[in-house]
């Protein structure tokens, strides 16, 4: 079988989790024997584990994230019209790359199969947009449901967001839930001697992460434990926001601001810090999945501290290897990061547990459920 496998993520260098998922994904197809191209922003890269790629830019959002989307599809189109005569299945990562694939299918004969880790044009919905982002939201809505719908196999990660697929109409025969993992073994648990003090926000720091909701909470930690310290590992549009913010709750000193950092020295700021957060907002696209921090956070022995959102709550345990508040308080978020700054005995549980947690979603384990998933007959 031929199979193109295709996303909007960069994969060098490597930007997000769906770009590692990608990877994995065409790999373990490779390994079952399959002939196996990819098609995405690589860096003018021509070749990733000795699999063929066929780069292009990837697309850029200073301006507009639809227009950028636009633009991107076009490049995409082009390369798929080169190969969807010969090609047996197009595996695609998020809709965002799938947007021509319904049209094509019209021509020629092949397997669509999207895989899933966020529906972006909920994203959109939930951002600050333009007047033109804000008129064209509704029907971006309606067209990036369209293509999950047209795609013959989904894989999502998350029952929330198959949940979400369904009541816009997706048929829940055709999805599966393959949670995300993570490479444990790139993430060294080791703690340096001081960083039972340290509170770390790893990952960007865009609208969507919450992590002004971080700054805001510091004030009341640092007046009840002034002994803490706060990372802010990664960059992002609202970094500067959040660094002004900082200023203005006297906070700055506290707190170390990185900006973008390539992934293997970003996980190294793990190593500084006992407890690790994720204080994303209390909104629909946040809630339909679980996010690659707190995989990393568990593989890196750090306990958890983290918005209680459905998505996340399907994988973690309150107060066994992940310690909730309530989405949008920096008051109780603030409460449990002092929790697990006095208790150390507390903080070293809920991080070992996170430990034993993290085994179960290696991609080891969860990419045969993905091939598995895209090759099964519908």
């Amino acid at each position: 079988m031929r199979i193109i496998v295709s996303t909007h993520d960069s994969l060098c260098p490597i930007k997000g989790g769906g770009a590692l998922r990608t990877i994995k994904a065409a790999e373990e197809f490779k390994k079952l024997g399959h002939e196996v191209m990819i098609i995405a922003p690589t860096e003018e890269v021509g070749e990733i584990s000795g699999i063929k790629v066929h780069w292009l830019h990837a697309p850029k959002k200073q301006r507009s994230q639809i227009l950028s989307s636009v633009k991107f599809n076009v490049r995409l189109l082009r390369k798929f019209l080169q190969f969807a005569g010969s090609t047996d299945m197009f595996f695609v990562h998020n809709a965002i790359a799938a947007a021509t694939i319904p049209f094509l299918k019209r021509f020629y004969r092949f397997k669509f199969v999207l895989d899933i880790t966020d529906v972006h044009a909920e994203y959109l919905a939930a951002a600050r947009r333009n007047l033109f982002e804000k008129i064209l939201t509704p029907l971006i809505l309606a067209i990036e449901y369209w293509i999950i719908g047209s795609a013959d196999a989904v894989i999502v990660v998350t029952r929330a967001m198959k949940d979400l697929l369904i009541k816009n109409g997706i048929d829940a025969a055709k999805i599966r839930v393959v949670y995300d993992a993570a490479e444990i073994d790139k993430i060294e648990p080791e703690k340096d001697a001081d960083s039972e003090n340290s509170v770390i926000h790893l990952g960007s720091v865009d609208r969507q992460h919450g992590v002004e909701l971080f700054i805001s909470a510091i004030p009341i930690v640092t007046a009840a434990y002034p002994a803490a310290r706060f990372l802010i590992v990664g960059g992002g549009r609202e970094l500067p926001n959040v660094i002004k913010l900082a200023e203005k709750l006297g906070v700055r000193g506290l707190c170390v601001f990185t900006d973008m950092l390539p992934c293997g020295e970003a996980r190294q700021y793990m190593r500084r810090a006992a407890i690790g957060v994720i204080p994303r907002r209390d909104e629909l696209p946040n809630r339909i999945v679980t996010t690659l921090k707190i995989y990393e956070y568990w593989a890196g022995k750090t306990a958890v501290v983290a918005s209680r959102l459905e998505g996340i709550a399907e994988i973690a345990e309150d107060g066994h290897d992940i310690l909730f508040f309530r989405a949008g308080s920096a008051a109780d978020m603030a409460e449990k990061i002092i929790r697990l700054l006095k208790d150390k005995d507390l903080t070293a549980s809920i991080a070992r547990h996170g430990v034993e947690t993290v085994r179960k979603y290696t991609w080891s384990n969860t990419v045969p459920k993905i091939a598995d998933a895209a090759l099964r007959r519908v």
